[in-house]
Parts: structure tokens; C-alpha cells; sequence
């Protein structure tokens, strides 16, 4: 499988997905969203892959739309807005809310890590929103953006946002547009850590291994479509679904060996089951 507009590897039960258009700071595309897609589903399916990374080359992680297809949308006189074809198939487990453009992400039965390299703009914020995870680079820039082109909170940012930062942060950073730091990202929980920009990517595999090497996947699944599905249930439903996800579990082989290697003081070789 080969690509135009990112690249793609694997080392120690982590796949890197690297927005690879540096000269644009990896202005976003039809065809890298096309090959973005078909790295994370061949990710997916990869029973040795655990851990999925998504991040960008150069001085960019995203800077958002390309500006020529802005400029095309702009240059068309609208009659009605434009139609933009949510539907995305499933790529693995979680609700049907989830299966939209973006938010296939979320039903993506491993997690996802977005490293923000640096500037992330307009969709290059929206798209890590999306990740399980997030950290960034020192001297990484976040901006909303979407007030200063004439547009609105796009893709479900308005929902998902507040949930991650809270509405005070969200409200502001969606009203203002403006630009905020990696410190103040980390400040308000838009990342949850920092590493250097010296041996950015080497750090971030670093920490990507330590997750897919030391922690059971089938719980790393089980969590992710908990944490999402539980956006969408009340209380009691998300209460019930966890009863019946623990006794599936306490069967697994992976809690088996979760217990076995905690008794003989040793790594864990989980399988995944």
C-alpha cells in the first residue's frame, strides 16, 4: 500500500501515521483524508499494531484546510450550503452516533494518539479532538480559527470541545479564534502532556511503546468504547454496560495473564484476548 501525502510505519506494536506535506504545514486534503483513512483501517487491522499515532512532519501538525479548496468553495455562489457527505462506515465497535466524518475515530477499537508536532489550525484542531489522546511539542500553537474565515464551529466541536476542556475554555477558544500556547494547552486539558521539541517523535514513541507494551489491548479496547459510548448513556445504562464488560473480562486471557504476571513479578505478555 503506498501513499502520496503521509506516511506510514510500525515499530514495537506502534503504527505512525505522519502528515507528510511540510511545505504547506500539512494542510489537509482530499487525498490525505483518503490515505489517512486506509493507514488507520490497515492499523486496525494489524493484530500486532496496539497503539495508533497520528502525527505531522516538519513545523506543522495541520494548518488546517487547504486554502485552494476554501477558495473554491468561496468562489462558488451557494444557492443552499454546500452538502457534505457525513456517513462514514464503522471501523470497528461504539455507537452509530460515532460513525460521521471525523468521528469514525472514535469507534476505531484501538487508541488513538494525536502528537501535535505543531501548529494545529481550524481542521488541524478539530481532527485531534477526535484522538484519544493528546500531547504535544513545547512549542506547538493551537487556533480554532473558523470565526475569523466566516464559518462556525465545524464537525461537532460545538459537543465535543466542552467535553474535553469544559465550556468556559471551549467557549472561549471557539469565540475568539484566538491563538493559544502548548502551555496553556496543557494548562486546560486540551493536552494532557508536553514533551520537548528536541526528539519530539522519539519521546512520543517512547511513551506510545510503554502504553502497547504494558497494558492489556482487550481492556485498552473495552475502555475506549466505554469512555465513548458512555457519552451518549444515562447513568444507569452506562453503570449496567460496565457490569457486563468486567464479567466479560474476568473469562479473558488477558486477565489472566494480568494477574498471573503481577504474582511472578514480571513484564506482562498479554495477547490481546
Amino acid at each position: 500500500m503506498s501513499f502520496t501525502e503521509i506516511l506510514y510505519s510500525s515499530k514495537n506494536h506502534v503504527a505512525t501515521i505522519v502528515l507528510n506535506r511540510p511545505e504547506k504545514l500539512n494542510a489537509w486534503t482530499a487525498t490525505m483524508e483518503a490515505e489517512v483513512r486506509q493507514a488507520v483501517l490497515r492499523a486496525a487491522g494489524d493484530d500486532d499494531i496496539r497503539m495508533i499515532v497520528l502525527t505531522g512532519a516538519g513545523r506543522g501538525f495541520c494548518a488546517g484546510a487547504d486554502m485552494s479548496l476554501l477558495s473554491g468553495l468561496a468562489a462558488k455562489p451557494q444557492s443552499e450550503p454546500p452538502r457534505i457527505d457525513g456517513a462514514e462506515q464503522a471501523v470497528g465497535v461504539g455507537r452509530a452516533e460515532f460513525h460521521r466524518k471525523y468521528a469514525w475515530l472514535l469507534s476505531v477499537p484501538k487508541p488513538v494518539l494525536a502528537a501535535i508536532n505543531g501548529h494545529a489550525v481550524g481542521l488541524g484542531f478539530v481532527i485531534p479532538l477526535y484522538c484519544d489522546l493528546r500531547v504535544a511539542a513545547a512549542s506547538a500553537r493551537f487556533n480554532v480559527i473558523f470565526s475569523r474565515r466566516g464559518l462556525v464551529a465545524e464537525y461537532g466541536m460545538a459537543w465535543l470541545l466542552p467535553r474535553i476542556v469544559g465550556l468556559a475554555h471551549a467557549t472561549d477558544l471557539m469565540l475568539t479564534s484566538r491563538t493559544i500556547d502548548a502551555a496553556e494547552a496543557a494548562r486546560i486539558g486540551l493536552v494532557t502532556r508536553l514533551f520537548p521539541d528536541e526528539n519530539f517523535p522519539e519521546a512520543v514513541q517512547g511513551w506510545a511503546e510503554e502504553i502497547a507494551t504494558s497494558l492489556s489491548p482487550r481492556s485498552l479496547r473495552a475502555i475506549k468504547r466505554q469512555i465513548w459510548n458512555a457519552q451518549l448513556q444515562t447513568f444507569a445504562e452506562a453503570y449496567d454496560s460496565s457490569l457486563e464488560a468486567m464479567s466479560a473480562s474476568l473469562v479473558s486471557e488477558d486477565f489472566q495473564e494480568g494477574v498471573r504476571h503481577h504474582v511472578e513479578n514480571r513484564a506482562p505478555r498479554f495477547s490481546g484476548r
